[in-house]
């Protein structure tokens, strides 16, 4: 098996649950929980992943214009 990394920046608008929410996903509807994070996706698609996971491939950064990556969801 060989290891891959994304070629470009992954930018994307993700909210992190309060309380049990559905949402439609390209999978169909799924259920996001408390602590979960629904990321939005260069084509509107959403998509759940738990907090977890979240922490360890995703990082806050200001928000400035920049050439570099793509905004993904707005």
């Amino acid at each position: 098996m060989n290891t891959f990394r994304t070629r470009r920046p992954l930018l994307v608008n993700a909210t992190q649950c309060l309380h049990p929410t559905l949402i439609l996903t390209d999978s169909g509807q799924r259920k996001a929980y408390p602590g979960d994070w629904i990321i939005e996706g260069e084509n509107r698609e959403r998509y759940i992943v738990d907090n977890a996971f979240f922490q360890r491939t995703f990082a806050p950064i200001p928000w400035e214009s920049s050439s570099e990556g793509r905004h993904y969801g707005s």
